[in-house]
């Protein structure tokens, strides 16, 4: 006689969240993890132009998650800031080949804004921080000659490059670095000495007599600037100036330029229409669309708020933005845009 033989039900446990994993892994140890990558606070260092350089180390058991990096790029550092959670993009000072022998991470946080001042004068050694994988695209192209151009905490991926662009070839390089109190001063002048092919200029201005770029001051500091890439990181009237210099010389395939300065609202900007076409939702723009959505109570996705990590970027279907940063008028369709540092200056129609 046959008979029918009934499934069995086999139990099939459902896997782990790796969230679970790294809340249970904190409980005995917060170095711990499998999913996120996080770095303790090995020393606090207070240097000049009111700048803390902070060490991070990320080679722990069960953390070794970090990888390494390119000279210039940055990384995104998480607090919790009265029980909430903030983001900010921070330039790495130590480069690669540093990491790679002492497996330690090198920050330098300018006292200003919420988790800088955090890290300024609240972190401790020991504090357990997490960070992302390194990112950004303000990096050294092959050998050549090459020209920095910084100013206050803009010197920060400056260094970094400056180092490695002296110990990849003998091509010279200059760094012209404006500042009324030099950070990494000793360091830069040691590289100096050490190098015969860096020609340092630091200007020191004050706020009576404060110091511009200008085609004399290149010409004058370095008259081969044509023959050089050109990386430029600093506020934006210096940012300005070299991309209109570059420009009316036919050099601006050869630079190269960062900021990581946040974009302020321009309280005389003209209220245009943004629609989140997936959302169904309008609201009114004015400044950077990132900041007009929150405003209007939504909550896109962003990381640095400044234009460097592309946490924000998402789909542009119509309308005209101005880039904050470059200036650049941008009226094509279906195109990637970063929402915190565009701001509408037509109706604009965003796939979010």
């Amino acid at each position: 006689m046959n008979a029918t033989t009934a499934p069995v039900n086999v139990y099939k446990p459902h896997l782990i969240r790796e969230d679970f994993v790294d809340f249970l892994l904190a409980r005995v140890n917060p170095l711990w993890t499998v999913s996120r990558t996080v770095a303790r606070v090995e020393n606090i260092e207070y240097i000049e132009d009111d700048m803390v350089k902070i060490t991070l180390s990320t080679n722990h058991f069960l953390n070794r998650r970090f990888k390494t990096y390119q000279a210039g790029q940055f990384i995104m550092l998480t607090v919790s800031i009265a029980g909430i959670r903030h983001q900010r993009a921070y330039s790495l000072v130590s480069t690669p080949e540093e990491y790679a022998r002492t497996g330690r991470l090198v920050i330098g946080v300018k006292k200003q804004g919420r988790v800088s001042i955090y890290l300024a004068k609240q972190a401790k050694i020991g504090d357990v921080i997490e960070i992302t994988p390194a990112s950004g695209e303000f990096m050294l192209k092959d050998p050549a000659p090459a020209l920095f151009v910084s100013a206050g905490s803009g010197i920060t991926p400056i260094v970094p490059m400056v180092k490695q662009a002296l110990e990849r070839s003998k091509d010279p390089v200059t760094l012209i670095y404006y500042s009324r109190d030099p950070a990494f001063r000793r360091e830069l002048e040691t590289l100096a000495a050490v190098h015969s092919h860096f020609s340092l200029h630091i200007i020191v201005d004050s706020a009576e007599k404060p110091a511009y770029f200008d085609e004399e001051t290149l010409d004058r500091l370095c008259p081969d600037a044509a023959t050089r890439d050109t990386y430029v990181c600093a506020a934006p009237g210096l940012m300005a100036a070299t991309r209109k210099i570059w420009a009316a010389r036919g050099w601006s395939e050869k630079l190269l330029q960062e900021s990581f300065l946040p974009i302020k609202v321009d309280e005389n900007a003209e209220v245009q229409s943004v629609t989140f076409r997936r959302s169904q939702r309008e609201f009114d723009g004015k400044g950077n669309i990132l900041a007009s959505a929150e405003a209007a109570g939504l909550t896109p996705a962003y990381g640095c708020r400044m234009g460097v990590c592309n946490a924000c970027v998402c789909t542009k279907v119509s309308g005209t933005v101005r880039n904050q940063v470059t200036g650049e008028i941008n009226d094509q369709t279906n195109v990637q845009i970063k929402l915190c540092v565009n701001a509408a200056i037509s109706p604009v129609v965003i796939d979010l």
